[in-house]
């Protein structure tokens, strides 16, 4: 029989298959580092209890590849047949979780002298966690978040990074919604957990301030000085005691006590210790210690680590110039492993960084350069951007890019780069994407250092406010009678003067080719209107029209046909069915558009079918076109509406993006709807 470090170790190996004795690659969690760390002890705890199961037989050990953990081979460890008969007798029983877990909080370890801080946690509501770098607050939040789902709560995890806002966190806590207030509705009865809120960006701040102070029950760790002016409690996580700390160390050193009080009861710095390396003195600055110690005893690793140091999120191995040299600085446990991929522990950054230069930056902004994809777009910015180099040519160049896939980062790159190089590109760059992104207050800002007529006007219907206007130009005409044509909510009419914004249109100048484009944009606009007002001789009149410059086969012709039939189909009848099955069968935007008109003709009962086979446009798509969020918006309004979801959350999410999508009307009535549910 075996016990204490021996048979935890046998227990964590023994969730994993006999299969990756013969894998290539392997789990970073069956290494030296990963035991560790699933234990909650130092690396060197584990030498001689991993020794004695290797020579009993329990336990094999050998070199492989570890996943995302650089190039160079690992010594691994495998339970025998034997080890796994023993950890079946060993194994605690879990307890059963009642509640619910959402987010990737840190992996839970075995944590030391922390439970009567746990156990004030549990009955504390809403506060923020304080303490020094490395002190163990993402572990405690591990360990509250699955005591919290053990006692049946609903619990929701995110962590902060510069490049993340609002959205994203709200998508880290598994919501299908978008903004605040509709998560805020929806989260009443659960708790938030908001991890490294210190990372957050300025740029970002404020929303997420206001979202915390509305929050129902949100628990927040922050490293000093806390960022946010708030009433929560402030709860400071203190050093482990002696006796804590002694735990985290060998057994078979015989100063443990010296040790954890040289070392502060602190537990990264523990975990830092290597036997034979020098102590600081009692009281002595673990930063200074860090600096002239730990990083001291590296060899040519240290690039790698310099590497990390400059990042400014977490990125995968494989994208690293130095991964290679990875493993040896996980070795060191110097390192943090999340999801999205690795870094260095912030205490260890925050040293280190402060010893690199501008030209640090630019030679990993080259790298950065040469990879794919819009992450190593952010990451090569944000490099140029701390070197000095010409930022405002490459965020101008990258901006419609990230402003589709990445618009919380875009939206922090320019506003450092304001910060630092102002100029009206940048301003009207800035304000672009404060309104694409729905924020009117940053986008006004911005808008009074340039000349930006067309975006003044965007801010306008972002506010709410639909002015009129001089248009000259014939694309903004027809986008404007677009919008306004979309511009209401189902089942009412459209407003009155799209024919005489559409009347102002002269064509004569315009080149043969560009005449026809131009002619059918404005017939799918009338015939929008003719059909939105149930004039059905008038959108059969503009289809003839068409079908004279295009043909009867032209699947434009054929969409605005399908529209017609469904205007004028008769619900539950074999005509109505025969639509649905049509409809259905159709992908993208435009039958999506086509399945809602479905649903107009609908009573509630149908209505509510045909809603569940309807899916929200991607996030993508939504961050790039008002299309897609006109059409999400309608989607939010019927699950509203038909009570499938949350009726004052739905609603709200549907108003916001109605807003976001230039459609201040639309999110006026449904401002009045929302009235009637609070």
């Amino acid at each position: 029989m075996v016990s204490g470090p021996k048979a935890r170790i046998l227990t964590h190996l023994a969730v994993f298959p006999a299969s990756l004795e013969s894998a290539w690659d392997t789990p970073r969690d069956i290494c030296l580092p990963g035991i560790a760390q699933a234990l909650g002890v130092v690396r060197s705890a584990l030498h001689q209890p991993l020794a004695d199961l290797v020579h009993e037989g329990y336990v094999s050990e050998r070199k492989a590849h570890v996943f995302d953990g650089g190039s160079r081979k690992r010594k691994v460890y495998h339970i025998s047949d034997e080890g796994r008969k023993l950890s079946s007798t060993l194994k605690p029983v879990k307890k059963k979780s009642i509640g619910e877990l959402f987010g990737t909080p840190p992996q839970r370890i075995d944590l030391k002298g922390r439970s009567e801080l746990i156990d004030s946690l549990l009955s504390s509501g809403s506060c923020i966690l304080t303490g020094l770098p490395g002190i163990g607050k993402s572990a405690i939040l591990a360990e509250l978040a699955a005591k919290l789902v053990e006692s049946g709560n609903t619990v929701r995890y995110a962590r902060m990074e510069p490049f993340t806002d609002i959205g994203t966190l709200i998508s880290q806590w598994g919501l299908e919604f978008s903004t605040e207030r509709a998560a805020l509705n929806a989260t009443k009865s659960d708790i938030l957990i908001l991890d490294e809120l210190q990372e957050i960006s300025p740029r970002h701040l404020a929303r997420i301030e206001t979202f915390i102070s509305k929050a129902s029950t949100i628990i927040v760790a922050c490293r000093a000085p806390i960022v946010i002016e708030t009433p929560l409690e402030v709860i400071e996580v203190q050093p482990l005691s002696q006796e804590a700390a002694i735990q985290l160390l060998p057994p078979h050193l015989k100063n443990r006590e010296s040790i954890a009080d040289r070392l502060g009861g602190h537990p990264l710095a523990l975990q830092l210790h290597d036997e034979g390396t020098q102590l600081p003195e009692l009281g002595e600055d673990l930063q200074t210690w860090v600096k002239d110690v730990v990083l001291a005893g590296l060899g040519e690793e240290i690039v790698a680590l310099d590497e990390l140091a400059l990042l400014p999120i977490p990125v995968m191995v494989v994208d690293l110039e130095h991964e290679e040299m990875v493993g040896i600085l996980d070795d060191h446990a110097l390192l943090r492993w999340h999801e999205s991929g690795v870094e260095l522990h912030h205490l260890v950054r925050n040293v280190r960084s402060t010893m690199l230069k501008q030209s640090d930056h630019k030679a990993a902004a080259e790298h950065w350069k040469n990879r794919d994809g819009d992450i190593a777009r952010v990451i090569e910015l944000h490099h140029l951007l701390e070197s000095g180099g010409d930022i405002e040519a490459h965020l101008l160049a990258n901006a419609e890019a990230l402003m589709v896939r990445s618009n919380a980062a875009l939206a922090t790159l320019v506003s450092s780069a304001i910060a630092r190089y102002p100029s009206a590109k940048m301003h009207r760059l800035a304000a672009m994407v404060a309104i694409e992104r729905g924020e009117s207050d940053i986008a006004q800002a911005h808008l009074e250092h340039c000349d930006a007529a067309d975006l003044s006007h965007s801010l306008a219907l972002l506010q709410g406010r639909v002015e009129e206007f001089d248009l000259k130009d014939i694309k903004l005409i027809l986008s404007e009678a677009s919008r306004r044509l979309d511009d209401r909510l189902p089942n009412t009419k459209p407003a009155d003067d799209i024919k005489g914004l559409l009347a102002k249109i002269d064509l004569s100048e315009v080149s043969h080719e560009m005449r026809k484009v131009m002619l059918v944009a404005i017939a799918h606009i009338k015939h929008g209107l003719a059909i939105a007002n149930c004039d059905f001789d008038q959108a059969k009149q503009i289809r003839d029209n068409l079908i004279s410059i295009s043909n009867s086969a032209d699947p434009q012709v054929k969409a605005m046909d399908l529209r017609d039939q469904i205007a004028q189909v008769i619900p539950g009848t074999n005509s109505y069915d025969e639509l649905v099955v049509q409809v259905f069968s159709m992908s993208g935007l435009r039958a999506t558009m086509l399945q809602l008109s479905l649903i107009e003709k609908a009573d509630e009962s149908n209505g509510k079918k045909l809603l569940e086979r309807i899916s929200l446009p991607d996030q993508q798509s939504q961050s790039n076109l008002s299309t897609a969020r006109r059409i999400a918006a309608i989607i939010w309004y019927y699950r509203s509406m038909f009570a499938t979801h949350n009726q004052f959350s739905s609603l709200a999410e549907a108003i916001a993006l109605w807003k976001m999508a230039m459609c201040p009307n639309a999110a006026a009535q449904a401002s009045q709807k929302m009235h009637s549910l609070i």
